[in-house]
């Protein structure tokens, strides 16, 4: 049963019915009513039955992640960034996503921060306003201003929502696990491994002291550009779920009209936007995650800053390498390279069908090449691309799917800004840099050390593996350990053959000799053991036409 099988407290079984229930509600709970339609069947009332499981399918994992709460709404936004997973559909709603809730007792969470901090809210800052400027699922924001005279705002953690979080993903992984153990289909997608990534990304939200030091590493990575601001952090004032920084002087780049009033030009803001998050991508290779308009600031005096880094993306020289051997392939219409790449960058499936994967692939890239560069709209050859990968169960590193999402956000809103905006035109010259530092002699030299180095490692531990190898012969305490996948059916089948062969023959010498007891001079047991025989040898025989 579901429901015994889930361990731990008497609240994690009754917050799995409330789960469970809304997934009933809103048509979302078709596999676990296969499976354990006893415990669904508790859970069903009147009002359970009803339009909703008429909404199309992202509208209603939207609603059903409102309904349930924090943990659901910040597991929508992370699968909100897997299209290669949950479909553009699902993944377009869950992007609409609120986050906002009712905020804490103002008493709770000044007890909250004194608590973090280790002195009274008065010692602390000059000024604290008791009203949040918002609330969101995880924590809410208040304006401060500090002994020194600098206004900031402080992010505080809702008092008791990382226990709440826990016990959500520790039900959600649950759920992930009893339902790919019984389903193939949904096995495909591995699901579990999905829900542990998530709770991984949420656990890394939930402490604010990452979030500073990616806020940190960003002021660092964008010291010395004069377009783009990273607020400062107040250190000392922050910990693991209290953190503070300075309070910015503008307003959503969302909102046009104000810009416009304003004398700012959307064009060149477009511009600078973009070429912040292309430099991140390919220099910096820690990009941020999130970038809807409500976490880009246009600053009084035209700058563009930036806010919210407990989502970011990191690429490593391998992930960037096999990026740009991907993007390389597609300009050189060269399918054989697009769909190696593909396989080096994503876990392809053992069961895939690498001809129907290149020809698909080949398909995309003959569009592409029919279409001017100027004319190519990157967020819908990036959509194309997710839809392709989710079609061969293709699942891609959550970098590059956090990537994908950064770059289709990033061209709305840059086309939003500016309707003749083009990525494109600022993607080309990003990779051709990325590419030449990537075949540059330092960068050679380096990768020709680190080799190096792997071989001097390798050839330092060679001698001692030798001399053990060469005692355990000497032993004869050498054993080899093989091991054979998908051949369990085959040595059934085999098995089967022998011992139908072997009753046949039985049966046919019984019948031959007329063993006792007889009937009309016929031997009953030869008689049974040759049909018998008969019988399960055509089984065996179907059973062979049916299956490779």
């Amino acid at each position: 049963m579901l429901l015994q099988s889930l361990t731990h407290y008497q609240r994690d079984r009754k917050r799995l019915g409330q789960i469970v229930a809304v997934l009933i509600r809103y048509g979302l709970a078709e596999q676990l009513e296969r499976y354990e339609p006893d415990f669904v069947k508790r859970l069903l009332s009147h009002e359970d039955v009803g339009d909703l499981a008429k909404l199309p399918l992202g509208e209603r994992v939207r609603r059903a992640c409102q309904e349930l709460g924090p943990t659901f709404i910040k597991f929508g936004q992370v699968l909100s960034t897997r299209p290669d997973v949950v479909s553009k559909e699902v993944a377009t709603a869950l992007q609409a996503l609120q986050s906002n809730t009712a905020p804490s007792p103002i008493e709770k969470v000044i007890a909250l921060i004194e608590q973090e901090l280790g002195e009274p809210l008065q010692e602390l800052f000059a000024e604290f306003e008791r009203s949040p400027l918002a609330s969101a699922s995880i924590g809410q924001v208040h304006r401060a201003v500090l002994h020194d005279g600098r206004q900031v705002v402080v992010k505080v953690q809702h008092p008791g929502i990382e226990e709440i979080v826990k016990t959500d993903l520790e039900i959600l992984i649950h759920l992930a696990r009893f339902l790919e153990e019984r389903d193939e289909t949904i096995r495909a997608y591995n699901p579990t491994a999905i829900a542990e990534d998530s709770k991984r990304t949420l656990m890394r939200e939930l402490d604010f002291r990452r979030e500073l030091r990616n806020q940190q590493a960003f002021e660092r990575n964008f010291a010395e550009n004069p377009d783009v601001h990273i607020p400062d952090t107040v250190p000392e004032l922050s910990s693991q779920r209290v953190l503070t920084m300075e309070l910015l002087d503008g307003y959503s780049i969302g909102e046009f009209e104000r810009l416009q009033a304003e004398g700012h030009d959307p064009s060149q803001l477009a511009q600078v936007g973009a070429h912040a998050f292309l430099t991140m991508v390919f220099e910096h290779r820690l990009f941020h995650a999130d970038p809807h308009p409500g976490n880009v600031f246009v600053l009084r005096d035209g700058r563009i800053a930036l806010l919210d880094f407990g989502m970011v993306g990191r690429l490593d020289d391998d992930l960037l390498d096999d990026l740009l051997d991907l993007l390389i392939g597609f300009v050189d219409s060269d399918g054989q390279a697009i769909a190696r790449a593909v396989q080096n960058l994503a876990a392809v499936p053992a069961d895939s069908d690498p001809v129907a994967l290149r020809r698909d692939l080949a398909e995309m890239q003959d569009e592409l090449a029919a279409t001017p560069i100027d004319q190519l709209n990157v967020a819908q050859v990036l959509e194309q691309f997710t839809a392709l990968v989710r079609t061969h169960r293709i699942r891609m590193p959550a970098s590059i799917a956090l990537l994908i999402k950064v770059l289709i956000m990033l061209d709305g809103t840059s086309r939003d800004l500016d309707r003749s905006f083009s990525l494109m035109d600022l993607l080309q010259p990003h990779c051709e840099r990325a590419i030449r530092r990537r075949n540059s002699p330092r960068a050679q030299m380096r990768k020709a050390i680190e080799t190096g180095r792997d071989w001097s490692r390798f050839l330092g531990r060679l001698p001692g593996t030798l001399d053990e190898l060469a005692q355990n012969l000497q032993r004869r305490d050498l054993s080899i350990n093989l091991q054979h996948r998908g051949m369990e059916a085959t040595v059934d089948r085999l098995v089967s053959g022998i011992l139908c062969a072997a009753m046949l023959l039985g049966g046919s010498l019984l019948w031959a000799l007329q063993a006792p007891p007889t009937l009309f001079g016929i031997s009953l047991l030869g008689l049974l053991a040759t049909g018998v025989a008969l019988v399960h040898g055509v089984r065996l025989l179907l059973q062979i036409g049916r299956r490779p």
